[in-house]
Formats: C-alpha cells, structure tokens, sequence
C-alpha cells in the first residue's frame, strides 16, 4: 500500500470547533481508533433546541464514550429521555464492536433503538453484546436494503444487506462483511407534511447525504446497485425535470466513508463514481495493523474515480487535494491529525472538516481543533 500524503500544515488552521456549529447543522465525527470503526453523527437540533446521536460501531471501550461525555459537557447532547436516536453495530467483528458491551452496560438508558444485522458469530464480544442488550431490554431492529427511518429532518435508509443476503445468512452462507449494514443519512428529508385538510410535499431543493459502508464488500455493493438502481446517475432532460418537480436526488453522496478500511474487497471503481463524494473519508492505521489497510489498488480506484485519468497521463493530485483522507493522516511536520469531524449546514453553504491531533488511545480536545481548508478555493467549505 501507499502510505496518505501528508497534509501541508499552511491548510489547518486552530479555530473554534464549538463555535462553528449551528443548531441546523449535522456533525459527523470519524474517530480515529486505529485498525477499527467508531462513528458518531451529531444531528440537528430539534425546535425545542436538543440534539440527539447516532453511534455507528464503536470499537473501544474508552474512545468514544469519552467523547459522548465531552459532547454532553459542552451541551451539544444534553440530558434527556433518549439522546441516542439509533446505535448501530454494523457488522460482529471485533473492530467494530469491541466496545459495544461497554457502551451499552453505561448508556442503555438513553438508547431508544439498537440495530444489528442478525448475524451470528460466536465471538465473544457479540456474545457479550447480545448479552447486554437482552439484560437492559433495548429496543433492538435487524434491518435490510429499502428500511428507512425519519429522525427530525433526517432521513436514514439501510443500504445493505438485502434481503437476499440476509436470507442466506443462516443457509448458504454469506461472508461476514457482506452482512454489514450500510446506510445513507440525508438532511434536510423530503416528505409529505400534513396538517389538518392541507396535504403537501416538502421539496428541499439542497441536501446534504452521507453514505457509510461499514464492511460491505462488492458482493454486497453488487446487491446495492441491484436494489437501488438511480445509484447510476441519470442527467436526461426529463430525469433532470422530474427532480426539479419531486426534490428527487439519485443515491449519490457529498460524503463516503470507504468500506472495509480501504480493503480491496471492499470496493471497485465503478462504485466510487456512481456515488461521486466530495468528501471520501477511510478509518484504518497506516502502513501497520493485521492487514496492511488500505490497500494500493482501493486508493488507486478511489483516486482514480475522483480524478480520471486523461490522455495527459498526468499523476494524480495528493489525496488531501482530492479530499480523500484518513484517520491515520499526518501533516507534513509529522504531527498526527486523528479524528476527523464534518460540520455540514442543511443548505449545502458550509461543509467544513477539522481534525483534532489525537492518537487512537488519546481522547478527543476539541480546544486541539484545527479546521482543514480546500487548496486555493479562498473558502473553508468544501
């Protein structure tokens, strides 16, 4: 593999991280634990001015709940009935879950739904979690392909496993990735509102999305297209006037947080270029770990579908030009830039990134913020 280029220091800036965050606004934190998966989407504020969370895996038992406390501290998740909206464990391997009995032991009061994909895996960090979840009586949902789940003015749909694959967990047999939930998140949501007699469409003429591959490899991203298939981009005229009247996107992301830890079974090219992220995001140690992730030939498809190549044959920009970056990113001081957190405003004005310098065993400061900028856009938002 190909280690991430550093990022120029002259483009990260100390700021006020806490400062930059609207109520309107989502964050997405990408922890940085190492060889291993933590996420945690801070979504926007209700009317009534509180926040609820979604935690998608959490492979620690310190890192994230620690940052759930800094959060809490701050007063971006506050006391209430159920701050966490939704706790995903994608898949049972144990950097995804290696900390979910901890978390869930801590905060089962506060979890209003958990979602697992209903594989079995006699591992014991499964066992203990499975556990867990049964001592406390959580509401616990094995969704598929096509489930959605409305949270405020946030719309999450479960991209995979189909329902074929979950089918065959139990007969035929599906490769343990391959049943890994992966979702999209789209804010502001379109919907219908009704309100007494007055029936209407709420058209929302700029979203922000998400997607998050969990460990989804292609045979699972096959199943994907299959069930989705505007995945494929369609600019015909009257594709283009059909969004206009409906507010309909294809399956598209601003924001992709690459599956498998930039493993080679975990994408391909074409996937990368339906999608078309502007931010591409890979949790994974660098040049180290069990299984040397990421792999040269995913980087490689990923710069490539960011940036075709052309008859110049020029080489690629650097992968934070590309806005391609990693958990394990250094600056070019060799100061690592860990966590990564995206401040995204609903009408697509501001979406700004900042990295807070932790290493996998060290908590996240947000007072270490510094806010990475675009080269040569004059703008922090990407």
């Amino acid at each position: 593999m190909a280690a991430p280029t550093p990022v120029p220091s002259r483009r990260l800036e100390a700021g006020d991280f806490l400062a930059d965050i609207e109520p309107d606004d989502l964050v997405y934190f990408l922890v940085n634990v190492g060889d291993g998966d933590s996420q945690l989407v801070l979504l926007p504020a209700t009317s009534a001015g509180q926040r609820q969370a979604m935690v998608v895996d959490t492979a620690t038992a310190a890192k994230l709940p620690a940052l759930v406390e800094s959060l809490a501290e701050v007063g971006l998740l506050r006391e209430q009935e159920k701050p966490f909206a939704v706790v995903v464990a994608t898949h049972p391997h144990e950097d995804h879950i290696g900390g979910m009995e901890s978390f869930l032991d801590r905060f089962h009061a506060l979890v209003d739904e958990f979602w697992e994909p209903g594989y079995y895996h006699p591992g014991p960090s499964y066992l203990a979690m499975m556990r867990s979840l049964e001592d406390h009586d959580i509401r616990h949902t094995q969704p598929t392909s096509g489930m959605t789940r409305f949270i405020g003015q946030v719309k999450v749909t479960v991209l995979s496993p189909s329902m074929a694959l979950r089918n065959r967990f139990d007969s035929y047999g599906v490769d343990i990735n391959d049943a890994s939930l992966g979702l999209k998140l789209e804010f502001p949501a379109s919907r219908v509102e009704q309100r007494g007699s007055d029936r209407r469409f709420l058209r929302r003429a700029r979203r922000q999305s998400l997607i998050l591959g969990a460990d989804a490899q292609t045979q699972s991203w096959a199943q994907v297209m299959g069930d989705f298939p505007n995945l494929r981009p369609d600019n015909s005229p009257a594709a283009e006037a059909i969004g206009k009247a409906r507010g309909y996107e294809p399956l598209s992301a601003d924001v992709f947080k690459v599956p498998h830890h930039g493993s080679k079974h975990g994408l391909n090219l074409e996937l990368v270029e339906l999608i078309g992220p502007r931010l591409t995001f890979v949790s994974s140690v660098a040049q180290r770990g069990k299984y040397n992730f990421p792999h040269a030939v995913t980087q490689e498809a990923i710069r490539e579908a960011l940036e075709p190549t052309t008859s110049s044959a020029r080489p690629h920009r650097p992968d934070h030009e590309l806005g391609l970056f990693y958990t394990a990113d250094t600056d070019d001081e060799g100061k690592p830039l860990g966590t990564a957190a995206l401040v995204m405003a609903p009408n697509g004005r501001k979406r700004r990134l900042w990295r807070f310098g932790d290493a996998p065993r060290q908590s996240v400061q947000f007072a270490a913020a510094r806010l990475l900028s675009p080269l040569d856009r004059g703008s922090s938002t990407w």
